[in-house]
């Protein structure tokens, strides 16, 4: 299982190499791809399945890049960061759906890989 996270943790970091130039934040406040993809590695073992809850890490990652994506448009570049980079780690769709729950965010859309990121 060790084995998976780190694999996991490599391939992360690959594909964040691969994104870093291409989504840039539009203000200064927000948060590009790249940063938040850094903040949220917490997260993967419970986006994948490991874990009955989110860490306390993951959620403090979670609720600082939702707070950080101020503008409409840093939103929509977030989701299609976080659609195109979800299934090659293996995100649960199941588990990207609790996690706002389960860290008491409040949002006003659900974390699905199915959303159209302009609406």
């Amino acid at each position: 299982m060790m084995e998976k996270i780190v694999a996991t943790f490599f391939l992360s970091m690959v594909i964040l190499t691969l994104l870093d130039g291409t989504t840039n934040a539009s203000e200064i406040n927000d948060i590009t791809c790249v940063d938040a993809q850094r903040l949220l590695l917490p997260c993967i073992p419970y986006l994948q399945g490991l874990g009955l809850k989110p860490s306390s890490s993951c959620c403090s990652a979670a609720k600082t890049v939702f707070e950080r994506a101020t503008s409409t448009q840093n939103r929509r570049a977030l989701c299609q960061c976080f659609k195109q980079v979800a299934p090659v780690i293996g995100v649960n769709p199941d588990r990207s759906k609790q996690l706002p729950k389960l860290c008491n965010i409040r949002l006003s859309f659900p974390l699905d890989p199915k959303i159209n990121c302009n609406s």
